[in-house]
């Protein structure tokens, strides 16, 4: 198991130094002058060409990057905003925490809601329930979330009055946008759980299982659950990574100060460290949701551990 969890570190370091040095090429071939666009218009070229080389942008791609690198991982430094002059980091963490929160309530609420839709399906295939179950997350997956957002404002913020529309205040401004970044989650947790304890419930060691005189409850338990989890953990574990690197188009409609605001208002301005610690920080965070799914797969399923190695 310590083989294996070293290996997948490693990959994931590998991973992350890729993905700072894609992010640094694509920036260097972004049209238009960023020194420029920050001096103003009103600049001399000799300002112009003293912003460039005080943000270290007339030195080569690699000499920039390895600078950078550097200043990572020996020190955490991932440079200031061109904009705010603040240091990366300090507007990182601060709009962290707005994103941890929005998600682990997102998360919350679509792994409770789905995953006992789809074990009401799966429970009863091919009834009424499974019916609605299956024609509702076929909706609440073809519906675009910035539509669902718009809607939920104008019906419980607007119409009703029941809620705040724009902000991070109290509880009750974490309910739209959480529920709004829920819904399409729900319907694909809710359709993935009935596809996969349906595979499960059919496999012969369950026969047995009922052969043997088990309850019910303790088939469904400790057989049909547990083995067809599996899959499902994969998944939330992309899709924690997704909310915890930012929901953009969520967090732009509800005004929610996250790190995908954040990053939005960094492309607008064209504050490119602010974007590439952020490009990084999501890569960060993806790599680590990916290593402990992983764990939590050779965990319960040995075989993957000892097939890894």
């Amino acid at each position: 198991m310590i083989g294996y969890l070293l290996k997948r570190l490693g990959s994931a370091a590998l991973v992350l130094i890729a993905v700072s040095f894609l992010v640094f090429a694509l920036l260097d071939v972004v049209p238009g002058d960023v020194a420029e666009i920050l001096a103003g218009d009103a600049a001399s070229a000799e300002d112009v060409a003293a912003l460039r080389h005080e943000m270290g942008l007339d030195l080569p791609l690699p000499v920039r990057y390895l600078r950078f690198a550097e200043a990572a991982i020996l020190h955490g430094d991932l440079g200031k905003s061109a904009v705010s002059g603040r240091p990366v980091a300090d507007l990182l963490i601060s709009r962290f925490g707005a994103t941890v929160t929005l998600a682990l309530a997102s998360l919350a609420l679509s792994l409770t809601v789905g995953t006992m839709a789809g074990l009401l399906a799966a429970a009863r295939t091919g009834g009424y329930l499974d019916l609605a179950v299956m024609a509702l997350t076929t909706l609440g997956e073809s519906l675009p979330s910035f539509w669902v957002s718009l809607l939920l404002i104008q019906v419980f913020a607007l119409k009703l009055g029941w809620l705040p529309v724009l902000g991070a205040g109290g509880p009750d401004h974490l309910v739209l946008p959480a529920v709004a970044l829920a819904l399409p989650a729900i319907a694909l947790i809710a359709r993935l759980v009935r596809s996969c304890l349906l595979d499960v419930k059919g496999a012969d060691y369950v026969r047995t299982a009922h052969a043997k005189g088990l309850s019910r409850l303790i088939v469904w338990r400790d057989h049909i659950f547990r083995n067809g989890i599996l899959p499902v953990i994969t998944m939330l574990g992309l899709y924690l990574g997704n909310l915890l690197g930012g929901a953009f188009i969520i967090e732009s409609i509800f005004a929610w100060p996250g790190l995908g605001r954040l990053v939005v208002q960094a492309i607008f301005d064209r504050d490119f460290p602010v974007v590439v610690g952020a490009v990084l920080l999501i890569a960060l965070i993806y790599q680590l949701i990916n290593v402990v799914v992983d764990m939590a797969h050779a965990w319960l399923d040995p075989r993957v551990g000892h097939e890894a190695i």
